[in-house]
């Protein structure tokens, strides 16, 4: 999975449109994915604050999600809606996620073993991210990589979560 400049056209919706609901019940709007299971269409909406999330919290905008989802041009599209937490070892989809997560401890993955990294999987602290690259501090030292080279990323902290 390579890290994602934007949404495509059916989150791109969704996220304008459960932004506002979310955002006024005190929560972040962390992501949205549209993703088929077998032959199904999930629109999957993930939230997150300081505190965490509990059932409770995402069944308190369930109903106003749905409502306004029902009411978008794509809903045709989408079989379920699903409302969660983005989650301690949330993975970070978006290049926009990246500068959310620096200082955060991650857990990274590329395609092929990155020079100064100490195997294709490692974790570290996200040191920097400039736009194109990013710096990750870890026992291995520094490690400087493009973001084309990661397969995948995602937050590694649960000693001391903040987000």
């Amino acid at each position: 999975m390579a890290l994602a400049k934007g949404f495509s056209t059916v989150e791109a919706a969704a996220e304008a449109a459960v932004r506002p609901i979310v955002e006024s019940h005190g929560f972040v709007l962390w992501d949205v994915w549209f993703v088929k299971e077998g032959a199904k269409w999930y629109l999957r909406v993930f939230i997150d604050r300081a505190e965490g999330i509990s059932i409770d919290d995402c069944e308190s905008i369930d109903g106003l999600i749905n409502e306004v989802i029902d009411k978008q041009d794509f809903i045709d599209k989408v079989d379920y809606v699903e409302i969660g937490s983005a989650g301690l070892e949330r993975p970070i989809r978006r290049l926009a996620q990246l500068t959310l997560s620096v200082g955060k401890k991650v857990k990274v993955k590329t395609y092929k073993l990155v020079e100064g990294a100490p195997s294709k999987a490692f974790s570290g602290v996200l040191a920097d991210f400039d736009g194109n690259n990013i710096t990750v501090n870890g026992d291995f030292g520094e490690v400087a990589l493009a973001v084309t080279d990661i397969s995948g990323i995602n937050y590694d902290d649960f000693d001391n979560y903040d987000i």
